[in-house]
């Protein structure tokens, strides 16, 4: 079970917290992105801020730990590491956001590698690629090191990325991107033909587009790719831009929550290895958030969710007697949200159930405090006066409800 923050956004305190979200170039909480590093002189894991700041190690020791990402709630991080056995002999690893208790989850024979551990949405479980059948294959395990599970069993399937309800797993499946479907109701579909090779696919976070690598450009460069869920419409989004000699990747796309920004591993003329990198989600003002020449690569960042709006009340909800003043009204709101302790919520927009021919009827004096006329029509039932209101988080991800206020038509039972 997800604890959660529970905030109740009065109207006298957002101001401040609202210009200060605006500010971001990206958004979303502190040390949500996960990514490996050489920095140290062996691969570590590391986390920073969706900005590039605050770039913090988190795995100490001489073995090689990579491919991390934290876990939905916010509380853990799953990464692969050497540690058990050495060389290629990865296992799959958690540990506490803070890097404290490392657990190992998997144990298998030596030589055999186990590694690119995703989070599923609900973050009950974790799938990964795996060696120990022969070729690699997909499987899963519970975030407590149970219920070990192999999930495909043709082919090489490699690579796994949940859809963002978790029914479905994107794979690279021999060269090509395919979707599986977890509840067993369709067949494997095969969304890339163009090769020689397609992986490291990400789903966006309303499941409508998947980012991937492709190696099918002229000179089989890995570039980011972007698709419909489907398959249709694919789009280079990183197209070699040096004609002279310098190098050019671009691979291991991931999404912000948002879905306004793809965070990606790539090298640019320049550049002595792999860097960390943003760009927009069409491709434009790339930018390199790590700088070498140690590796910074394989970025993921954490699946936050909208605010869950709990509760909503106006005060006073009864407008009451209807002559024809301006009565102040104040929301509350109670917020559950497990990665920004302070969601910012305000009034986004005013009806009524009644036509109302005069202006100056309502006016909004702050994010949750609004004025609103105590007045009805004198044939009618009564005015229904409805308040939208949307409460926004730190990564962009918002939601919204109502609540009504009225101005009966008398006072009568």
């Amino acid at each position: 079970m997800t604890t959660k923050t529970v905030i109740h956004c009065l109207s006298g305190t957002l101001l401040v917290l609202l210009s200060a979200a605006g500010a971001r170039a990206q958004s979303g909480p502190p040390s949500s992105i996960a990514f490996h590093s050489n920095r140290a002189g062996n691969n570590n894991i590391y986390v920073m801020n969706p900005d590039g700041s605050d770039q913090v190690r988190m795995t100490l020791g001489t073995s090689n730990n990579q491919r991390a990402e934290v876990s939905p709630d916010g509380k853990q991080i799953v990464f692969a590491s050497n540690r058990s056995g050495g060389g290629s002999h990865f296992e799959i690893f958690v540990m506490n956001a803070d890097g404290s208790d490392v657990r190992q989850l998997t144990t298998t024979p030596a030589a055999n590698t186990n590694t690119w551990p995703r989070w599923s949405p609900d973050g009950d479980w974790i799938a990964f690629q795996s060696n120990v059948s022969g070729a690699f294959q997909i499987h899963a395990i519970r975030a407590d090191g149970s219920e070990q599970r192999q999930l495909t069993d043709s082919a090489v399937n490699q690579f796994p990325a949940w859809s963002p309800d978790g029914t479905r797993l994107a794979v690279r499946r021999d060269a090509d991107i395919y979707v599986l479907d977890l509840t067993g109701g369709s067949d494997p579909v095969r969304l890339t033909t163009a090769g020689p090779l397609n992986q490291m696919a990400a789903w966006s976070p309303d499941g409508t587009q998947i980012a991937f690598m492709s190696t099918r450009e002229p000179g089989n460069y890995p570039s980011v790719f972007v698709m419909n869920a489907d398959g249709t419409g694919q789009i280079n989004l990183t197209p070699k831009m040096d004609t002279g000699t310098g190098t050019w990747t671009s691979r291991a796309p991931a999404w912000s929550p948002d879905g306004g920004y793809i965070y990606f591993t790539g090298i640019r003329p320049g550049m002595p290895s792999e860097q960390i990198h943003v760009m927009r989600a069409d491709g434009s003002d790339q930018t390199p958030l790590t700088v070498g020449p140690p590796v910074s690569a394989e970025a993921t960042f954490r699946r936050v969710r909208s605010p869950v709006l709990t509760t909503i009340a106006a005060t006073p909800n009864v407008l009451w007697p209807a002559d024809g003043r301006m009565i102040s009204v104040s929301v509350d709101v109670g917020v559950s949200d497990d990665s920004d302790p302070a969601p910012v919520c305000r009034i986004a927009g005013v009806g009524s159930s009644e036509s109302i021919a005069r202006t100056g009827w309502w006016m909004i004096t702050g994010p949750l405090t609004i004025d609103l006329l105590a007045q009805r029509s004198g044939a009618g039932a009564g005015r229904i006066y409805t308040l939208t209101v949307t409460c926004m988080n730190s990564s962009k991800l918002s939601s919204t409800t109502s609540v009504a206020i009225t101005v009966p038509h008398d006072q009568r039972k």
